[in-house]
């Protein structure tokens, strides 16, 4: 019976392991000798052959069990190695060989890529060194392994040969025969041992045992020292990379030695891998090039490469290998994007590499055999197929074309769509005015129809973009049903239409919404209730800039609640509130107010009542809500080794405290801070020195610290006079940080005004009591400015069914008005800028029945004071639409009682300082005397339009100025001129003279025809300063200006402005005298230092809405709107007065006894030109409505010529009028005076002074000629 291959092996196997076991010849003749066994542990070992090989050593190891071992004997070790060798057993490690049998048992096995020649080099340099090797001892290394080595072993082999290490080679299995031979020692058969199995190796253990015990009987190998002769070896390790379908790039080891160069070799091989000889090419690189990308190549095709190194007399070794280039790239990507009725668009990702084009193929579905083919350039990656058929389903085909040919044809399926209606129509939020529409989109629809019809039959449309899918119709009527239907719509074909019906609430939105008893926390909410409404939703969170304070909330009220407290605010923050009113499942349009908490207050009037050289008493005001106060102090050193801070807490009531235990003559630092709950106020602190222990007479703090005014800019404080100081310190700063100013002031003065203050800033004050350079504990408080105005009677005076008539009080100081509206339950918000003389405004186009939100705030400049709010819904006409508006600048308040307004801003604004108003009624303004005042207009067109006069600006260039303020004066004047639309003979003309010790002109009348000219002129004005003398300038402007020689024009009106900032040192009096005797219009405006009765009397006193005054060049801009009022008005009381009587008539001689009037100088009949003194005759007023045009009267007799300047000739002074005549008649008791500027208007002051004395008189003649002269001159119209 024939035994299988199978059961051969096993029985082969058992009889090894029989043999394995069976006891060895013991070798008795080994003396000294260092035995390693070097054993490969590669992932192709296994755990199980591993201790077949540990069983294989084991059995060897045994044969020495009869000779000496250690340091004078045998010496064993083992070292396992894979891609890295470790010594395992150490040649020292152990003295018996149980010891080593028993490290043997308990190697493990760890796998990995065997590296043979690095693991040889690890024994040669590392166990068998000439420093670690024995020198009398023989050397031998037993090599286990079961396959070839993933490195070189020849080097390593003879290396460990040269240090006299004997190599015995055992190979398993896959070990590569050849490299045992070149790793074992000669003679080769000897050292070289084989085995095919595993189970086998026990077979070679008897015979490598003996061998071993032979060779460890011999005297040891001598070393051979190692020769430096460089071996030449050939390029190797030659690799295939980068493979494209043109080129392949090959990298390779260099070749040693000196090479020259390399020649690479490519032929192309044919499918059955034979070499194309006619296709082959050759490479020459230079000699230390190691890499190169082989180009031109064809795509999808194999290569045989050889790389051979080049030396200077011979070739070198070469080395081979195979790659392939890749075919050429399609495209990727390749899809269908976008689906249409009749067409597919298909998109794709450009393959790199340089195209020539794509093709497009595609079978047609519609006729057989056909096929679409469409040839694309290479930049286009879409394509859009059309004239397809609805829903059909299409496989498109795409190929990119080289130059070397087509790449693979990439696929890509789509289908058209099919022509389908929207899903649903949901018609939902129904309000009295709107309803919402929602609907589910249609895939390739490139927008919807959206049509609603009420049951009265209106049709109304609008056409939606594709990525609408809900709509909020607006402008429908109350309580009617709408039809509502929706198509969606495909380039030029629409879809099936999709409808449904909803009916429109017949109620109401809030109509006003209140925010009052706003704290440092909370808000009460109240507003009117809407009748049908099942419940509100109060929404209110922090404007963005305190979005780090809170978060925005909202909450769902019942109906029968009208009012809601919110709770738990941050302070200081403005929140948003908006109300909307729900019905059911829908929700009304909303009402929005805002409102501001206020801030953690701070204690004010924190002072040091008393001190000692131990203690320091204080006391403060009591501070409103709070619930306790913490009292610190500390050195001015504390912290740093002189003390620490200390606090106190006291309750509500407690508003005093006594620090005790105190430094004598040491500052502290104070400080006192309100509590609320859990959160701390600001602090306030002041710094004091306790006295020392010889000062008995302390400096007494000032009493009575207190704010009596209060201004958008300025602080008024006072205090009781403090007995024995000298002086008193005044110091401010912002309490949110900044710079402190402080100023000494004389210890008379019991109040002072801080001005130039930030409007609605709060403010740290300290005021100390001084002695010579000692300064008191000072008393400190806090005030904070008025914040800038807003609009009051803000309200509707009339309502048509598309428009409303605004009307609103002005704001002092406001360059414009800024009124925007939108629809309630709109986003849409419509805006217009409005003039500072606007006071009413007709909105129109308005939506019939809408609700409108109305909102104005007043502009100062460049900002925005606050807003108000009102709500009116268009049901139609009401008021007076018929009765024209008349145009005003300003008029008081309407006396009809208008709606009221709710106000957005539940803060009350205070107003700012007053100024100064003045009605000035235009001919054209006609007497109000219907009982509900009309509705108001605002101006129509530029003030000065049409305006034709004579304008000269007298302007102070004093030292006082400086010139930066004169830069702000230059603008000042620039900003004026531009109102002017036309400057020249046929408009309006402009002269400018500057004035300090000595007045120059700058130009004349005539010097430009132009606005361009004026404001360039302007522009250059130069500064050069010196003293303030006002009436020489005035006299030069009278006597250099206004000459028709010079441009001035005697039959228009002659106007001239005074600019200064300081008192005059010298008398203004008389030019101004002369100014008004000759018509001439005088303005004043008064800066900084100007001294406000000084301008009133170069007004004589008269027309005091002609003088302006502002406390710093900076507040130009605040007043330049009135002036060019008051310049462009042509109202006669706002001109200048001719004089009559007495002081007429002196004023006449003066003139003539300084150079006199020209000859044929006459003035106009005073009577005739003030409505003061000439009153129309009858029953009705000056003002009645214009008669009926009367028959032309009689040619009267020739008027004489009109004023056209005085005489500039002789030997007088040009500047000055103080000719000093005889004594005259007692002048005439003054007026009344005035209120003060700056300031708030005060209470009529005392009678005044005695009038000046009057000029001499003269004789009756000349008194008689003169008065006819004046008479002439006044009555003669100007321009004749």
């Amino acid at each position: 019976m024939r035994l299988s291959y199978a059961k051969i092996l096993t029985l082969a196997a058992l009889f090894a392991q029989s043999e394995a076991l069976a006891p060895h010849e013991a070798c008795g003749t080994a003396e000294v000798a260092d035995i390693l066994f070097l054993v490969g542990e590669s992932w192709s070992v296994g755990e199980g052959n591993f201790q077949l090989i540990k069983d294989f050593i084991y059995s060897v190891i045994l044969s020495f069990e009869n000779v000496a071992m250690g340091k004078a004997g045998v010496r064993l070790g083992v070292a396992l190695y894979a891609e890295k060798p470790r010594m395992n057993i150490e040649l020292t490690d152990y003295v018996t060989i149980e010891e080593v049998l028993v490290a043997l048992r308990e190697l493990s096995f760890q796998g990995g890529s065997a590296k043979t020649g690095d693991a040889l080099a690890f024994v040669a340099d590392g166990v068998f060194s000439p420093a670690a090797a024995r020198g009398d001892a023989a050397k031998i290394v037993v090599l286990i392994t079961d396959g070839k080595s993933a490195d070189s072993v020849e080097d390593a082999a003879v290396a460990l040969q040269d240090r006299g290490v004997t190599v015995f080679a055992v190979g398993i299995k896959n070990a590569d025969r050849n490299e045992l031979r070149k790793m074992a020692s000669e003679p080769i058969e000897e050292h070289v041992l084989y085995t095919q199995e595993f189970l086998l190796l026990g077979n070679l253990s008897p015979k490598l045992s003996r061998r071993l015990c032979i060779t460890a009987s011999e005297p040891p190998r001598p070393t051979r020292q190692a020769m430096n002769v460089e071996k030449i070896v050939g390029p190797r390790d030659l690799l295939v990379s980068e493979q494209s379908y043109s080129s392949l790039r090959l990298t390779w080891a260099p070749a040693t030695g000196k090479v020259t160069g390399y020649h690479v070799l490519l032929n192309s091989l044919s499918a059955t891998g034979q070499l194309i000889s006619e296709d082959q090419r050759q490479i020459v690189l230079d000699g230390n090039k190691s890499t190169v990308l082989v180009s031109d190549l064809k795509p999808d095709t194999n290569y045989f490469f050889t790389v051979r190194a080049v030396y200077a007399d011979a070739l070198g070794e070469s080395t081979a290998v195979k790659g392939k280039t890749t075919p050429v790239p399609p495209v990727t990507n390749f899809r269908v994007i976008e689906e249409g009725l009749f067409s597919l668009k298909v998109a794709w990702t450009p393959p790199l590499g340089k195209l020539e084009g794509y093709k497009i193929y595609m079978p047609r579905s519609n006729r057989p055999g056909m096929t679409y083919e469409q040839i694309l350039g290479g930049d286009v990656t879409s394509h859009v197929l059309g004239d397809l058929q609805e829903d059909k389903e299409y496989t498109v085909s795409i190929y990119a074309v080289y130059r070397q040919g087509p790449s693979q044809p990439v696929s890509a399926t789509g289908r058209t769509l099919k022509l389908l209606p929207v899903k649903s129509i949901l018609l939902q939020n129904e309000t009295t005015d709107t309803i919402q529409a929602r609907w589910t989109s249609v895939r390739g629809a490139s927008g919807y129809r959206l049509t609603w019809v009420s049951a009265e039959g209106s049709v109304e449309t609008v056409n939606l973009d594709d990525t609408c899918t809900d709509y909020m119709i607006p402008g429908l009527q109350p309580g009617l049903e709408y039809t509502v239907t929706v198509n969606p719509v495909f380039g030029d074909v629409e879809g099936p239409v999709v409808s449904s019906k909803a009916t429109t609430l017949a109620s109401s939105a809030v109509r006003a919404l209140k925010v009052t008893d706003v704290t440092v926390n909370s808000a009460l909410l109240s507003w009117n209730p809407v009748a049908g409404a099942t419940g509100y939703r109060v929404a209110w969170g922090p404007t963005p800039e305190f979005f780090h304070k809170d978060r925005p909330r909202q909450l769902a009220l019942n109906s029968s609640t009208t009012a809601y407290q919110l709770r738990n605010l941050a302070h200081d923050s403005e929140y948003v509130i908006s109300l909307y009113v729900l019905f059911g499942s829908a929700e009304g349009p909303g009402i929005t107010a805002s409102a501001r908490t206020s801030p953690l207050g701070y204690v004010s009037n924190f002072k040091v009542t008393s001190f000692t050289s131990t203690s320091i008493s204080l006391a403060w005001s009591a501070t409103a809500a709070a619930s306790g106060y913490r009292i610190s102090w500390g050195p001015g050193g504390a912290g740093r080794g002189r003390g620490v801070a200390k606090s106190q807490y006291l309750g509500s009531r407690g508003l005093a405290y006594r620090i005790d235990h105190l430094l004598p003559n040491t500052h502290y630092t104070l400080g006192a801070r309100a509590m609320f709950n859990n959160s701390e106020g600001p602090e306030m602190t002041l710094t004091h020195r306790t006295a020392s222990l010889a000062d008995s007479n302390p400096i007494q703090a000032i009493r009575d610290l207190r704010i009596v005014d209060i201004g958008v800019n300025s602080l008024k404080v006072s205090w009781k006079r403090t007995p024995g100081v000298t002086h008193y310190k005044i110091s401010w700063v912002p309490f949110s940080g900044g710079l402190e100013t402080s100023q000494i002031i004389p210890a008379e003065i019991i109040f002072f005004t801080i001005t130039k203050l930030q409007e609605s800033t709060t403010y740290t004050i300290r005021v100390s009591s001084m002695i010579q350079e000692r300064e008191g504990s000072p008393v400190l408080l806090t005030a904070k400015t008025l914040g800038l105005p807003k609009v009051t009677q803000f309200a509707v005076q009339e309502s048509t069914e598309s428009s409303v008539l605004l009307s609103w009080t002005g704001v002092p100081g406001a360059s414009a008005y800024l009124l925007t509206w939108r629809l309630a339950s709109a986003s849409d918000l419509s805006t217009e800028l409005l003039g500072a003389a606007s006071r009413s405004y007709r909105v129109t186009d308005l939506k019939p029945r809408g609700i409108y939100s109305f909102s104005i705030r007043p502009l100062f400049g460049k900002a925005e004071g606050p807003e108000a709010v009102l709500t009116e819904p268009i049901v139609g006409s009401r008021g007076n639409p018929s009765t024209p508006a008349p145009t005003v600048t300003s008029l008081p308040p309407v006396t009809t009682r208008p709606r009221s307004v709710g106000s957005s801003n539940a803060r009350a604004t205070p107003l700012p300082s007053a100024t100064a108003m003045t009605l000035r009624m235009t001919p054209a303004t006609t007497a109000v005397t219907t009982k509900a005042s009309p509705p108001l207009t605002t101006l129509s067109g530029p003030i000065c339009g049409k305006f034709k006069a004579d304008i000269a600006f007298l302007v102070d260039e004093s030292s006082s100025i400086g010139q930066s303020n004169f830069n702000k004066v230059k603008d000042f004047l620039f900003r004026i001129v531009s109102y002017f639309p036309r400057i020249g003979p046929e408009g309006t003309q402009i002269a400018v003279a500057q004035y300090s010790e000595e007045p120059r002109t700058e130009f004349h009348f005539n010097q430009h025809e132009g606005r361009n000219g004026v404001l360039k002129a302007l522009k250059e004005l130069q500064y050069t300063g010196g003293n303030t003398k006002t009436g020489r300038g005035l006299g030069y402007a009278l006597k250099e200006l206004f000459q028709s020689s010079k441009g001035m024009r005697p039959t228009v009106p002659r106007t001239l402005v005074l600019v200064t900032d300081g008192q005059s040192q010298d008398d203004v009096l008389p030019p101004a005298r002369v100014a008004h005797a000759l018509g001439i219009r005088v303005i004043a405006v008064g800066v900084s230092r100007a001294d406000p009765q000084e301008l009133n009397s170069i007004l004589l006193h008269r027309n005091l809405q002609n003088v302006f005054y502002i406390s710093t060049f900076d507040d130009f801009p605040h007043i330049i709107r009135e002036v060019i009022e008051t310049i462009c008005s042509h109202s006669p009381h706002s001109g200048a007065q001719p004089q009559t009587g007495e002081v007429a008539r002196q004023d006449m001689v003066k003139l003539q006894q300084v150079g006199g009037m020209e000859s044929n100088s006459s003035v106009h009949d005073s009577a005739s030109a003030d409505p003061e003194i000439q009153r129309a005759e009858g029953p009705c007023s000056p003002w009645c409505s214009k008669a009926p045009k009367g028959e032309k009267g009689e040619r009267g007799p020739p008027g004489q010529l009109s004023f056209t300047g005085l005489q500039t000739g002789g030997s007088y002074d040009p500047y000055s009028f103080a000719v000093k005549g005889e004594k005259g008649e007692r002048g005439l008791p003054g007026k009344d005076g005035i209120p003060g500027l700056p300031g708030r208007p005060g209470r009529v002051g005392p009678p005044g002074s005695p009038g000046l004395m009057g000029l001499p008189g003269i004789q009756g003649d000349l008194w008689l000629t003169l008065g006819r002269i004046t008479a002439n001159y006044w009555s003669a119209p100007f321009g004749s």
